[in-house]
């Protein structure tokens, strides 16, 4: 029985608990599928980061790598109004304050005509009395895990409503309330504005669980720098099977006479999306049998031996070749890889390091110079099972989620980069997504969103964790199976 010490070991490294030197590779087996998705092993310090923990590289606060901190803070209104609320999430107190009194100006209808989220003014918003206690909790970008709320829970400090990356935990711990009850009236959830397979993400056992807050998509990155050595002057963010395999020859042409780049950074991340992308089928899992013998998933385990087989892939170097390469270095700081596979709420994380040579394509597909189906990841916002007002809680949370103004006021306050609305609105994508620095590649899905597959690509994820771990073994077996054949 293949032992997974390897994996914990990956897993501290991206955490900057080892170093490259100190990680044990067995054969190739250690240089299988790492999680480069909401913990991948780069990161900058985001702003909404709590705690800073010093590391030889930089880590990717989620909830399993940042402190969730309690930023508790509350408006100060009369004795008689004794209703209390409290948000977790990546939001500031104060984008948290004003979409609140928002919320309370168009329940009352005082927002006036013409009068948006983009323009409202906000001194008019400060002067509107909350009928609620306000506070706020600190999160990171993805939200909160299961342990944390569980912490709070036991403190007596659970919020009422939070954003979380760890939704199967929290429903079968008992953390989050089914609200199906309460979303009957809430016109914000009309089919005709969202996108109905981001809110069935979060049914389960017959009831709703969450309420869908912001989505990446997982998608495969490139450095032109890297790619121009190679003379590829532009890339199309329309990808096939056959066009990536030809980028990534290109790419091993500068091979030739001594190793100068890496055209594709751990393939085994591209094996979850595969089959959904190719085939346009819904998530098959890797750890599931009946799944495995799916004719889709078999011919995305074949594309991506291809890669790997034919030298592409980090998966394809030996240990030597890896140590004499990047020189201990994290290889996506190096600048010496191609491509790899990731989710777009990696954006800024990459941005960082190579600010003017990122560019995003999608996952391939078979048809040359189609696009294929968005591949979601989505975070919700759940209530507490111990929420004293669950009614005002879930019309508060699909308000900040689903509402056109607020979302405008959000972006406006708060701007992201890398995440799409769950709503379908033009001048929300306008504004919300073309904006940002990477808006462009952002807003290629916008008109295939009712096609999206939901992929549960998140770090608590108990069925992708199991996935992972299956396609790390699959990958470990076949090349040390090579190993000994050599």
């Amino acid at each position: 029985m293949i032992e997974f010490d390897w994996m914990k070991r990956q897993f501290m490294f991206q955490k900057g608990q080892l170093t490259e030197k100190d990680r044990s590779f067995s054969k190739r087996a250690g240089k299988t599928i790492s999680v480069v998705l909401s913990f991948s092993i780069l990161s900058c310090l985001f702003l909404t980061s709590c705690k800073k923990v010093r590391s030889e590289f930089p880590t990717i606060p989620t909830s399993d790598t940042s402190e969730t901190t309690e930023h508790k803070e509350s408006v100060s209104i009369p004795d008689s109004k004794t209703m209390e609320l409290t948000v977790a999430s990546p939001l500031s107190y104060e984008t948290v304050s004003y979409l609140a009194k928002l919320y309370v100006a168009k329940s009352s209808g005082l927002l006036g005509d013409g009068v948006t989220g983009e323009t409202v003014d906000l001194s008019y918003l400060s002067s509107i009395d909350l009928p609620f206690v306000l506070s706020v909790y600190d999160t990171s970008e993805t939200g909160c895990n299961a342990d944390t709320l569980k912490q709070w829970r036991a403190s007596g400090d659970m919020p009422d409503i939070f954003l979380t990356d760890s939704f199967d935990q929290v429903v079968s711990e008992g953390l989050a309330l089914p609200i199906t009850k309460y979303l009957s009236e809430i016109s914000l959830l009309s089919s005709d504005r969202i996108y109905t397979g981001l809110l069935s993400s979060f049914f389960t056992s017959g009831e709703q669980y969450g309420i869908p807050y912001q989505t990446s998509a997982a998608v495969l990155y490139c450095d032109m720098e890297v790619m121009n050595m190679a003379d590829i002057a532009t890339v199309s963010f329309k990808q096939s099977r056959t066009s990536l395999l030809d980028l990534l020859s290109k790419l091993n042409e500068l091979n030739a006479s001594e190793r100068t780049v890496l055209p594709f950074y751990l393939a085994g991340n591209l094996l979850p999306y595969l089959p959904s992308a190719m085939f346009n089928h819904s998530y098959l899992s890797a750890s599931t049998e009946e799944d495995r013998a799916d004719q889709a998933y078999r011919d995305s385990l074949s594309y991506l031996d291809s890669i790997i087989g034919t030298g592409f892939s980090y998966e394809s170097m030996s240990d030597e070749e890896i140590e004499a390469f990047f020189s201990g270095l994290s290889p996506l700081l190096s600048r010496k890889v191609g491509i790899w596979a990731g989710t777009t709420s990696e954006i800024s994380i990459y941005d960082n390091y190579m600010p003017n040579t990122l560019c995003l394509m999608q996952i391939p597909g078979i048809t040359e110079d189609e696009y294929t189906s968005p591949l979601l990841i989505s975070y919700p916002l759940c209530i507490s099972s111990s929420c004293e007002s669950p009614k005002e809680a879930s019309e508060l949370a699909c308000f900040m989620a689903l509402d056109e103004d607020a979302l405008l006021l959000a972006a406006r306050l708060s701007p992201k980069e890398g995440y799409m609305p769950s709503i379908s609105s033009p001048t929300v994508w306008k504004n919300v997504v073309l904006t940002q620095k990477y808006g462009y590649y952002l807003e290629q899905f916008h008109d295939r969103m009712d096609q999206a597959i939901p992929i549960p690509a998140v770090s608590e994820s108990v069925l992708f964790q199991q996935d992972i771990r299956y396609i790390s073994q699959y990958l470990e077996e076949a090349y040390e199976a090579i190993d000994l054949q050599e």
